[in-house]
């Protein structure tokens, strides 16, 4: 072969190798939650809209893993499928390096007004039937509480909880609003919810919780560090409010306004 022929496919592999690293670079995997309204596949949701906005204005793409909201966490800390994890609760240790808090949810109390009295605290949840998500009695801080509802249940799948509220099984789902609503909003606009429902429900949203900061971690230092930086730029622009704004605002009439000040 002719040698300046064999330099120049040498060459060419070179760039084709170095061009196919940096694509490879340029795409982080993010294990994120499933949790409607907020993360969800592709990218939608007020959480993964945040990431993945934030991080293609440091020149990122991002592929979502979506798992359930907790399963995200120890498949993270088990294997090594993921760059980083998201919506992860500040307090929680993992191998890796964390950001900021980037992002707050609001939980609560969603009842039907037609069925019970007002929520305005948790001392109102006494002798009620309650639905949560996993672990919900201890992330909300309710042990002290427990002992005085009527009933307690604690199920990761959300839909079941807002099919039991539907339904009249329980009095009150204690989770984050934002969640709760779209779920409610999808049921409650298929074709056949109506037949199971004898009127429409009066929902109603109790922000009887203090907000809770969520952080992400991040295998690599320096990407935690280049995230606090482009979110920092990314929320000066106006770019994160009007993300909180697109999602929390269209449920607004469910949310009473009540959803971190939204």
């Amino acid at each position: 072969m002719n040698p300046s022929k064999t330099s120049l496919a040498v060459l060419c592999g070179f760039f084709l190798l170095a061009f196919s690293s940096l694509s490879l670079a340029g795409v982080l995997r993010i294990l994120a939650p499933d949790l409607p309204g907020t993360s969800e596949p592709g990218g939608n949701g007020r959480d993964a809209e945040t990431v993945k906005r934030v991080l293609q204005r440091c020149g990122y793409e991002v592929k979502f893993l979506i798992q359930p909201f907790g399963r995200h966490i120890f498949t993270y800390r088990d294997s090594n499928k993921a760059d980083a994890v998201m919506t992860v609760p500040l307090g929680t240790q993992l191998s890796g390096h964390s950001t900021a808090a980037y992002i707050w949810y609001q939980n609560g109390a969603v009842y039907d007004a037609n069925r019970i009295p007002p929520i305005n605290s948790v001392v109102d949840l006494k002798g009620l039937d309650v639905v949560t998500f996993k672990s919900g009695i201890e992330l909300l801080e309710l042990e002290d509480f427990e002992a005085s509802f009527g009933s307690v249940l604690e199920l990761a799948n959300q839909r079941i909880h807002s099919h039991l509220l539907l339904l009249g099984r329980v009095d009150a789902i204690l989770a984050d609003g934002l969640i709760v609503a779209e779920i409610n909003r999808r049921i409650l606009t298929s074709a056949t919810a109506m037949l199971d429902l004898d009127k429409l429900p009066d929902l109603k949203f109790a922000p009887i919780f203090t907000p809770t900061p969520y952080k992400l971690v991040f295998r690599e230092p320096e990407m935690a560090k280049t995230f606090d930086r482009c979110f920092d730029r990314a929320y000066a622009e106006g770019v994160v409010t009007r993300i909180d704004e697109k999602y929390i605002g269209r449920l607004q009439r469910s949310l009473g306004f009540r959803y971190l000040g939204f």
